[in-house]
């Protein structure tokens, strides 16, 4: 029976081979993008899974607040950590970490260098207990409870030692930039890709608490401190949460204290959660967006499935025949479901098998946007079932229905060929219908959608941000190098010809991070605290910038000299630009000087309102260079310049010089993955309804040839006919874009809320997404229509 059902499934998917061929395609696209998205979240939610107990570790974390503002921090103060073990009994296991970034690795007798190591980690053996490694030398107990210690992954010690066997490198000596010198004492497995736990070298905790050098830097005793290079993480008790909370809460308020209206809170960040934690910058992923795309992926194959039920039941009508001569021989409804449902399977196995090559094509497309480490896997068990188990929901939603119309025709009515009417009060007719209003409206609302994120995107990188972004690099020093290495850079590159200007800050006038502290001034006589931006930099830098004044003058190397912009004018209470000149705001017991007002300007992306700002010269923060380059430059052989002065200063450094402009676009790189998402997105859901219009028209147009003829032989013209024909669709897509409207606009109306700064949304996008549906669905019926009218009735009627 199964054989014979084969049989009939390959023989009418042949017989009718264009329609077989739109379902193959379509099935394959929706199947595709929901074997991909399914492929890239699964990625996302493996992060660190293999953890035992992850349900029960938490990282603590910080918010401060000046009363008006919260600031969160993934950090917490290092003396947070004893308070914890010792005053916390809800507390398992307590692992701190600080995390050192960058060091420059050599041999112990520093005659080889091994360049920078980016993943660098102060830790204790505790990290080791919580978190699961396997250890290929020394040991978790006692590897790291010594100063100068150091555990290094396998990558790593192959990295410093070559092929030596890993037990042999245990009591051998690195030094780390020039000054920590640390002893091996155990190897580790590499970490597996999807974790965020990418560390590399672990340096005992001891180390941070006992060199005296490393612990002037890192603030090791200042419960004030906050970086989120310090974190801890703890392990609770089960069912000890809701106590360890109070515990928490206990800790902070014994050992921190208000200061002004500055405050400081500690929460518990559940384990789980920071692979998507919204709330702190430098993750990977983001729930939203990955919901976003589960609901396009399934969205696109919903498309494609009701282009199957359309054409289906549209040519239900070609096989009544068939259901009444099976019906007559005996076959049972059930038998014939079964035979309608094996077909569509045959299909879909067909599309399954075109899916998983345009998988290929879209990781491709979209290799630059998916996550680093993300690699598809198409043959495995999970995949496998995965794929097994759409293919069941593809076969009830594309197959159920449309079999069940054709197993349901009257033998007598379908063997005289009256199995389907084609009135306009059938049912069929009316979801056929209501089917093409859903599809197109769909494809209309990514169109509107996709139009104005690319309006938007257009409007932040091209929004004037106040200053002159143009032809600016900037390169960033490492932080244990001397001022004067940094002034001899800029020494440097001021020489190069192409080089207009060279100045030294603190950071880029506009970049990711911010430098937040508080003023205090007089305000009517009471002394009122202030949040403000600050930043630093040497004289040029405004004048590179080419920032303009309001009133003053440019801050000058008396560091007690400074320079506001607007907001802080309007934060600070003062009048007018001109009236700001010389009041006082006292900073870090220091009182400071208004010399000069400049406009508000952007100091970071469009996301944030512009904050108050002061700018002063202090020379102990001055490790970012910015260079801006002359007009007319031979901009590949000044940058190759700028690169070796850079490089002669600093030779163990890889870092490179930056366009400004470049930086700018990149604070927009989420938005700009969603972009091409969308785009894409967009592409596919309009070329599968476009199919299944190009199917639909084609049948129904077919059916009504005989009566285009007779109306063309009453003397109907081609135009007659051809708005005879459209009209129907043109009101179809017509009622589709009315109902695409609000579902654009509410999704727009959020997206843009992230913004500070935004464009309106105009009439004329939405106009312009309807008329590029209209006219696709009007040329698609429209050719089908014309070959029709261009038919000649004698050979149409002859039979008649």
């Amino acid at each position: 029976m199964l054989k014979n059902y084969l049989k009939i499934a390959l023989r009418n998917i042949k017989r009718h081979s264009l329609r077989s061929f739109i379902h193959v395609i379509g099935l394959s696209i929706g199947i595709a993008a929901c074997f991909v998205v399914y492929n890239l979240v699964s990625y996302e939610y493996s992060f660190d899974t293999h953890q035992k107990d992850r349900d029960r570790i938490y990282r603590i974390t910080s918010v401060t607040s000046n009363g008006e503002e919260e600031w969160p921090n993934p950090g917490s103060p290092i003396p947070l950590v004893e308070a914890v073990r010792n005053e916390m009994s809800a507390a398992q296991e307590v692992a701190p970490i600080f995390s050192a970034y960058r060091f420059l690795v050599e041999s112990a007798d520093e005659s080889e260098n091994f360049g920078i190591s980016t993943k660098v980690v102060f830790a204790d053996e505790k990290y080791f207990s919580l978190f699961e490694y396997e250890w290929l030398a020394g040991s978790a107990i006692n590897s790291l409870d010594q100063p100068n210690s150091v555990v290094l992954t396998k990558s790593s010690a192959r990295r410093y030692f070559g092929d030596e066997a890993l037990n042999t490198i245990l009591g051998k000596e690195l030094v780390y930039t020039d000054t920590l010198r640390v002893m091996v004492t155990g190897v580790v497995e590499d970490v597996q890709k999807n974790t965020d736990l990418i560390f590399t070298d672990f340096i005992s905790y001891e180390t941070l608490l006992s060199n005296r050098e490393i612990r002037a830097k890192r603030n090791v005793d200042d419960w004030g401190s906050v970086s989120s290079n310090a974190q801890l993480f703890v392990k609770l008790a089960p069912g000890q949460k809701e106590k360890a909370d109070n515990e928490l809460i206990a800790i902070k308020n014994k050992y921190v204290e208000p200061d002004g209206n500055w405050t400081t809170q500690f929460e518990f960040e559940p384990f789980s959660n920071l692979h998507f934690s919204d709330t702190f910058s430098g993750n990977t992923a983001d729930r939203k967006t990955l919901n976003g795309l589960i609901i396009i992926g399934f969205f696109i194959l919903f498309i494609a499935c009701i282009n199957f039920i359309n054409l289906e039941t549209a040519q239900a009508r070609l096989r009544s025949k068939e259901v009444g001569i099976r019906k007559t021989m005996g076959s049972t409804r059930r038998q014939l479901i079964s035979q309608f449902l094996i077909e569509t399977y045959v299909i879909i196995l067909l599309a399954m098998v075109g899916a998983t090559l345009l998988s290929q094509l879209v990781t491709s497309y979209f290799q630059e946007v998916l996550p680093a480490g993300f690699e598809f896997d198409y043959w495995n068990f999970d995949n496998a079932l995965f794929l097994l188990g759409l293919s069941l929901i593809v076969l009830l939603l594309s197959g159920f229905y449309p079999s069940m119309i054709l197993s349901g025709y009257s033998p007598i009515k379908a063997i005289k060929d009256k199995g389907m009417t084609h009135s306009k009060s059938n049912f069929q007719y009316f979801l056929r219908k209501n089917l093409i209003v859903f599809q197109f409206g769909s494809s209309i609302a990514f169109i509107i959608i996709v139009l104005a994120i690319n309006s938007q995107i257009d409007f932040l990188l091209n929004k004037n941000i106040g200053f002159n972004k143009e032809a600016v690099l900037h390169i960033s020093t490492p932080f244990q190098g001397t001022l004067d290495k940094t002034k001899l850079l800029k020494s440097e590159l001021e020489s190069i010809a192409g080089v207009d200007k060279v100045s030294l800050s603190n950071d880029m006038l506009i970049s990711g991070s911010m430098w937040t502290s508080t003023v205090t001034h007089d305000l009517n006589g009471v002394e009122e605290e202030v949040s403000i931006q600050v930043k630093t930099a040497d004289t040029s830098y405004l004048s590179l910038y080419e920032v303009p004044f309001l009133a003053g003058r440019n801050f000058s190397f008396d560091e007690s000299e400074i320079v506001i912009n607007e907001a802080a004018l309007e934060k600070l209470g003062i009048e007018s630009a001109h009236a700001a000149l010389g009041k006082q705001v006292e900073y870090d017991s220091t009182y400071l000087s208004v010399v000069g007002v400049i406009p508000n300007i952007h100091t970071q992306s469009m996301h944030a309102a512009i904050r108050p700002m002061m700018m002063g010269y202090d020379e102990r923060n001055l490790f970012t260079v910015n260079t801006k380059l002359a007009p007319n430059v031979d901009l590949r052989a000044c940058v190759d310049a700028m690169q070796d002065a850079f490089k002669n200063i600093y030779p163990n450094e890889t870092r490179e010089f930056t366009f400004l402009d470049e930086t700018v676009a990149n604070f927009y790189t989420s938005e700009v993955r969603l972009r091409k998402v969308l785009i894409f997105s967009t592409v596919i859901a309009i070329l599968i309804s476009c199919l299944g219009l190009f199917g639909l028209s084609s049948f129904t147009i077919a059916q009504r040839t005989k009566e285009i003829s007779i109306r063309k032989v009453l003397g109907a013209s081609l135009s007659n006919i051809l708005v005879l024909i459209t009209k129907e669709y043109a009101l179809l897509i017509s009622v589709a874009f009315v109902l695409s409207i609000y579902p654009a606009w509410y999704f727009l109306n959020n997206w843009l809320s992230n913004f500070q700064y935004r464009m309106e949304l105009s009439a004329l996008t939405f106009i312009v997404a309807g008329v590029i549906a209209l006219v696709l669905s009007l040329l698609i019926v429209g050719l089908h229509s014309l070959k029709a009218a261009n038919s000649n009735p004698a050979e149409v009627l002859k039979d008649e």
